[in-house]
């Protein structure tokens, strides 16, 4: 690659060319002539074949014809019987079938440089549209992050705004509806942050579902409660993410309202699993104090539950809740 860059470079300096084309002429006639009594009769062009090769290899096809014009005219004069520019029938026949060895050689190494400058051209217009597409992939995924961090930005705002909202409210159930709202819209953009972090790697369920856990865990757990988050890597894909992340932070908010009342210790557990090849299994737990008598998951009007129950048909999903006999369970399966 190096050196096919040198010859087009030279190429293109006249100097270099023409130069490279006298030289080489020289150089033959030189050994040519020092080789005049060692060589029997009849090899007139031998050095000369080998400056015209190179010439148009190395200088292009101008010099190379140069080059051949001259060594036809220097061998005729000096090596072809008789001396000077007389030509017998031998003499030209070996000039005719020198010329057209020449000729046929010049356009073998033309055609064949034209080739290679069209290579190096192809390479270099695919190396800059390479270049090109990679700098645009990169531009747009720092756009398309960006995108994102606003979106969580917004939905923060909001969050906090609902917050400020409930300071003026004096209705207890609509100042729990504000919180839970606000607590929610929170979570979604602590959510959309992590999912779209270019520092998050890419799949890792398991390492964002610990983070988003801990992050609900921080904001509104007692001290004494205790989660712990088990699972192994799993790659979902991104549209599987959201929602089943939203379901984790909804049913461990509903274990810290709900299953200690009147306790100030407790443990929670959050487990994910794949259940089969492309089934996934996500399950929360506690020891807390267990679901009422005729419990219904399907048919409990709170919003929370109603919420896991529109995401859980999102992900094409299953979703029960069990009374364990040491507290509850909430099991959700879906497929990837």
């Amino acid at each position: 690659m190096a050196l096919l860059r040198a010859i087009e470079t030279g190429r293109r300096s006249p100097y270099f060319a023409y130069g490279f084309a006298l030289i080489a002429f020289l150089l033959a006639l030189v050994l040519r002539w020092m080789a005049d009594h060692a060589l029997p009769p009849g090899f007139p062009f031998l050095t000369f074949f080998p400056a015209v090769i190179l010439t148009t290899f190395f200088a292009g096809l101008w010099p190379g014809i140069l080059v051949a014009v001259l060594s036809t005219l220097a061998a005729w004069h000096f090596f072809v019987p008789p001396d000077g520019f007389g030509l017998d029938r031998p003499g030209a026949l070996a000039l005719g079938f020198f010329i057209l060895i020449v000729a046929i050689d010049i356009a073998i190494i033309h055609v064949m440089n034209i080739a290679l400058s069209r290579v190096q051209q192809e390479r270099a217009r695919a190396k800059k549209a390479e270049r090109e597409a990679s700098e645009l992939a990169a531009h747009r995924a720092v756009l398309f992050i960006e995108l994102q961090h606003r979106v969580s930005n917004n939905i923060q705002i909001v969050s906090a705004l609902l917050a400020l909202q409930k300071a003026d409210v004096t209705d207890e159930t609509a100042r729990r509806a504000l919180t839970e709202a606000s607590n929610r819209l929170a979570t979604i953009g602590r959510i959309q942050r992590r999912l779209h972090d270019p520092e998050n790697v890419q799949g890792n369920f398991a390492g964002f579902l610990s983070e988003l856990v801990e992050d609900v865990v921080r904001a509104s757990a007692p001290a004494r409660i205790k989660v712990a988050v088990d699972t192994p890597p799993l790659p979902l894909p991104t549209e599987k993410v959201i929602p089943a992340a939203l379901v984790v932070a909804e049913l461990v908010s509903n274990c810290l309202e709900h299953a200690f009342v009147g306790r100030t210790d407790g443990a929670i557990r959050v487990e994910a699993r794949m259940e089969a090849v492309n089934r996934v299994e996500l399950s929360v737990s506690d020891n807390g104090t267990g679901l009422p008598p005729g419990f219904d998951a399907a048919q409990v009007p709170s919003l929370g539950l109603r919420l896991v129950r529109l995401l859980t048909q999102q992900l094409g999903g299953d979703f029960t809740m069990v009374d364990t006999g040491t507290g509850a369970q909430a099991r959700l399966c879906f497929n990837v």
